[in-house]
Order: C-alpha cells, then sequence, then structure tokens
C-alpha cells in the first residue's frame, strides 16, 4: 500500500507538474498570439502605408513627366523665340546700315545740288551781267545813232 500511495503521489505531482507547464504554455501561447496580432497589424499598416506611398510615387512621376514635357515645350518655344529675335535684330541692323547710307547719300545729292543751283545761279548771274552790258552797249549805240541822226 505504501508502494501505491508512492505511485500515486509521483502521478499527482506529474500531473500537477504537467497541469503547470499547460497553464504556462497556454499563457504563453495567449502572448505569442497578442505578439502576432499585433505583428499583422503592423504589417497591414505598413502594407497600406507602402501602398499610399506607391501612389504618392506614382503620381508625382506622372506630374515629373508632365512638368519635363512642358519644360521641353517652353524650351523650344524660347529657343525659337531667340532665333527670331536675332533674325530681326540683324533685320534691323542691316535696315539702320541702309538709313545711314541712304542719309549719306541724300547729303551728298543735297550738297551736289546745291553746288549746281550756287553754279547755275553763277552762271545766271554772268549771263545777266553779259546781257545787261550788250543792252548798254545796244543802248549806246542806239544814242549815238538818235545823235547822228539829229545830227
Amino acid at each position: 500500500s505504501s508502494r501505491l500511495e508512492r505511485d500515486l503521489n509521483m502521478k499527482r505531482h506529474l500531473i500537477d507538474d504537467l497541469r503547470s507547464r499547460l497553464k504556462a504554455n497556454q499563457e504563453n501561447e495567449k502572448a505569442c498570439n497578442k505578439t502576432l496580432e499585433s505583428l499583422e497589424r503592423k504589417v497591414k499598416s505598413l502594407s497600406e502605408d507602402c501602398t499610399n506611398k506607391k501612389t504618392a510615387i506614382d503620381s508625382l512621376k506622372q506630374r515629373l513627366n508632365v512638368a519635363t514635357k512642358e519644360k521641353s515645350h517652353y524650351e523650344q518655344m524660347y529657343h525659337k523665340a531667340k532665333d527670331e529675335l536675332e533674325k530681326k535684330i540683324l533685320k534691323l541692323s542691316n535696315l539702320e546700315s541702309k538709313v545711314i547710307e541712304t542719309e549719306y547719300a541724300m547729303t551728298e545729292l543735297e550738297t551736289a545740288a546745291s553746288q549746281q543751283l550756287h553754279g547755275l545761279a553763277k552762271q545766271s548771274g554772268q549771263a545777266l551781267e553779259t546781257v545787261q552790258k550788250k543792252l548798254l552797249l545796244a543802248n549806246d549805240k542806239i544814242d549815238e545813232f538818235m545823235t547822228f541822226v539829229k545830227v
């Protein structure tokens, strides 16, 4: 009977030990489950965050593409306007040169015309003097003739 009691005591100890281990394992499992749930929430949150960030990155990429196209378009417009401006500056420079040449030619023409007019006036004056001298001579001859006729 004492052997039976010892066996019973050992079995009770074994059962108590197994119960305490079971209880410890159950508590450990609860803690692990809580940690697992927490990690799953974190994974889900991080996944959503990644998805949102990917969406934001895609949106920024699209905006960058649009901005790059606009930049390219404006650069083309700038180069075209710059080329046109350079052409117009060259035309303006050529026109200014032609204006200067024309003004110089006009000045030369005015000078030549003035000299010609001065020459013509001088010739006219000389011709007038000659005519006046001839007229005086003719008047003198008429006077002589009249005197002659009277005499």
